[in-house]
């Protein structure tokens, strides 16, 4: 016989007994206050058999109950239990690695997003500082060979930094002079438009200024508004022409 089967009888027998005992004690107050012997044997079993069915009844429902109580209570204990918040060696492992310097965290997806916008950034500020730069080289160029046989080999040096000063947009209180014979107010003027033309940093204003102060010497009886009103007279005369395009530089 299994010990689960002999706990039920063992509860069942108790519970009997008991029910008995009670129906003896009830068999015997009945005798006493006068009742017959056949009333206090129907009481007898009467209560007898009623304490045994209402144990029965209630056993079958305070049975389900209590069993479902314990097993909550049993499954909130193992949860919050001190092993289940032991991390597993796999994890200390992992863990004593990466303070070992062993293993090194994954950066998140946006940070390599991040990454990729900066550098991305990166390039296309690289495309314009070398697209300036190209433009730069290319005034150079046209400027020294429009002014080679009119100015002398350090004038057409500091012509070059004037220009870069001017493209570069820096104070125009470093651009100093450039001599040049030969030429008239025209060519000037018209050196200046294609300066401006090439790079349109700045209104005409700032190509105006920037003549004035190059060609301080040339254009000194001339004023800057002036110098602005004709930058672009007279387009195909002269020895410098307005030029529209510098892709042939």
């Amino acid at each position: 016989m299994k010990i689960k089967y002999f706990e039920y009888i063992t509860v069942y027998l108790s519970v009997f007994l008991v029910c008995v005992f009670v129906g003896v004690i009830g068999r015997l107050v009945l005798l006493e206050k006068g009742a017959d012997e056949y009333t206090a044997g129907v009481f007898f079993w009467i209560s007898t058999g009623f304490g045994v069915l209402m144990f029965a009844i209630l056993s079958l429902f305070l049975n389900d109950l209590a069993e479902r109580l314990v097993n909550r209570f049993l499954k909130a204990k193992k949860n919050e239990s001190p092993e289940s918040r032991i991390p597993g060696e796999d994890f200390i492992k992992i863990e004593e690695e990466m303070q070992d310097g062993l293993i090194k965290p994954e950066m998140p997806e946006n940070k390599n997003a991040a990454i990729d916008i900066q550098q991305l950034r990166e390039r296309q500020q690289n495309t314009i500082k070398n697209q300036k730069q190209a433009r730069i080289d290319t005034a150079i160029r046209y400027a020294q060979q429009e002014f080679a046989l009119y100015a002398s080999d350090d004038d057409l040096k500091q012509l070059g930094s004037n220009i870069i000063i001017y493209a570069e947009g820096i104070n125009f209180e470093k651009i100093k002079p450039v001599k040049v014979k030969n030429l008239s107010n025209l060519d000037l003027y018209h050196f200046g438009w294609n300066i401006w033309n090439c790079f349109k940093v700045s209104r005409q204003d700032g190509a105006a200024q920037f003549l004035k102060l190059t060609f301080a010497d040339a254009l000194k009886d001339v004023e800057e508004k002036s110098i602005k009103t004709h930058l672009k007279d007279d387009e195909q005369k002269g020895l410098i022409k307005i030029m529209e395009d510098f892709t042939d530089f």
